[in-house]
Order: C-alpha cells, then structure tokens, then sequence
C-alpha cells in the first residue's frame, strides 16, 4: 500500500537532519529482506503480527516490521548483549528456529499452522521461561527468555518508530525545532496541544 507522508513531517518544527531520519526509516520498511535466512523472515512476519496487531491503529495499512527488524540487525545496535545470548544475528536466527521446534514439540504442527490461542501460549511461556525441553533447540527456556524479551521490545520499538505510527498515535517528540531555531514546546499539560504537533489524539493507559 502507497505510504502518505506524515504532515508533521512538513513542520518547520523539525530539523533536516530529523526529517531525513524519519523518511530514511519509512524508505527502509518498504525494502526487502537482507539478513535473515527466508524461514527466519518469515517466521517473524507473523510473531510480529502476532506481538503487535496493527489493525486496530493503522487499518488496512500495514507496517514491516520484519523488515525494519531485519536491516537493525546489521547495524551497531544498542552496544550490548546478554552474555548467555550469541551476538544479535545469530541470536534472531537461533531464536525463530527455536521457537519453531518448541511449537513443534508442544503442539505438534509447524508456528503458521498454529491457531491464535495456540500461538500465545507459545509466546507466553518463551517469555516467562517455561518452555519445556528441547533438545533439538538452540536455544534453552532460560535462553528463550532472554530472547523473547529483545524480540518484544525490537518489534515494539521498530513501530514507535516510524513516522506513520508516531502520527496516528499523536506522538512529537522529534518536534522540538526546526534548523534556524530550537522553539520546543510550551503547554504544561500532557493532554494540551499545540498548534504544530500531530491533530491525532493522544492515548494513556489507566495505571492501577
């Protein structure tokens, strides 16, 4: 589907070196996979889905993550691993193809078969560590665990950060001044907007 620039992309309250960053990424989600093997790829189309339904903010539209996720991979990243993970690229790969042989082991049918109830149970016990042995598996339960934590904060990560979602989701944080000058914000109040920030309305969860 043909991507629509963000407006707020227009505003002279972001700087060029911003805006290039934003179009940089929407460009990026539209490639194709670099690094990853097929099967790894695809298999994370879906656990991205599947993590991160995007239907309910984007509609028809629908992001790459996969992508974004795949090329992140060859780059610096955030400068730091678990010790007990290998390094980033041979932890996605050894981590999809874990979970594959876990849906395997526990449900007897490859991820793509699998239904929504079945899939979260997946997910959920890769998260929380219980994951019953597999030999077959590169990685362990504990190992997964560690995993599934980068693979939920990547995807949700790779979302926040595209221009499209920013916008549907009100979010202005790159507005903060444009080349000539730093104006930055003045209202006081999180709910209160401001005349060049995104017309989107913001969304809060309810603590407690």
């Amino acid at each position: 589907m043909t991507r629509t620039l963000p407006a707020f992309l227009q505003s002279d309250h972001i700087s060029s070196r911003t805006r290039t960053a934003l179009l940089e990424r929407m460009e990026q989600e539209q490639g194709q996979r670099k690094h990853l093997s097929p099967e790894a790829f695809q298999l994370l189309e879906l656990v991205c889905d599947d993590i991160l339904p995007q239907a309910p903010l984007l509609g028809e539209l629908h992001l790459n993550l996969a992508v974004m996720i795949d090329q992140a991979l060859a780059g610096p990243g955030d400068g730091w691993r678990f010790a007990d993970l290998p390094t980033d690229m041979a932890a996605w790969e050894d981590g999809l193809a874990s979970l594959e042989l876990y849906a395997r082991g526990l449900f007897g049918q490859d991820y793509a078969s699998l239904d929504t109830d079945q899939r979260g149970t997946l997910l959920d016990r890769a998260f929380d560590g219980s994951l019953p042995v597999n030999a077959q598996a590169p990685f362990s339960a504990s190992q997964m665990r560690l995993w599934s934590g980068d693979l939920r904060n990547q995807i949700v990560a790779a979302f926040l950060a595209h221009p499209i979602a920013q916008e549907r989701l009100g979010i202005s944080s790159s507005l903060t001044g444009g080349d000539k000058e730093i104006q930055g914000f003045s209202a006081e109040s999180l709910t209160k907007k401001e005349a060049f920030e995104p017309e989107n309305e913001r969304r809060f969860s309810k603590m407690g």
